[in-house]
């Protein structure tokens, strides 16, 4: 039986928490290096292939750029995560900007990898609603 009780990871800087039944809530803080937000990283992957996809909150509002070797280390994994839906939070312009650009080069260089919608929100409540509208794991099966 899983654990269904809210689990939180603090990583270097960044706070994880589980929320069940599918609710990932990653809070990313400075300094933004790989090696830490490489473990953000394989945590959210292990987590979806544990419980299954997740819906994915990702605080961004402490980050004010998205360093090269950052940028780099996404694209370089060969996992796929496993989501539902994700929502960006407190974006600054240019950190979207970097970031719709990763989504756009994954896309684009590695077809073969699930697509699941993704938004940006200045603040987390929109972020929750509208998380809170897509469908689950079970439902959503990974539509493009």
């Amino acid at each position: 039986m899983k654990n269904e009780s809210t689990e939180r990871l603090t990583i270097g800087p960044h706070v994880v928490t589980f929320v069940p039944p599918d609710l990932l809530v990653l809070e990313f803080g400075v300094p933004l290096e790989v090696d830490t937000f490489s473990r953000v990283l394989d945590y959210m992957y292990g987590m979806g292939a544990e419980r299954g996809p997740c819906k994915v909150l990702m605080d961004i509002s402490r980050i004010r750029s998205v360093p090269r070797d950052i940028r780099e280390a996404v694209r370089a994994r060969k996992d796929a995560s496993k989501n539902t839906a994700v929502a960006f939070v407190g974006a600054p312009f240019s950190v979207r900007v970097a970031l719709e650009m990763i989504i756009a080069a994954i896309r684009i260089l590695k077809p073969e990898r699930p697509r699941y919608p993704s938004a940006f929100f200045a603040h987390k409540e929109e972020a929750l609603a509208w998380l809170q509208s897509q469908p689950s794991a079970a439902a959503s099966n990974h539509a493009a």
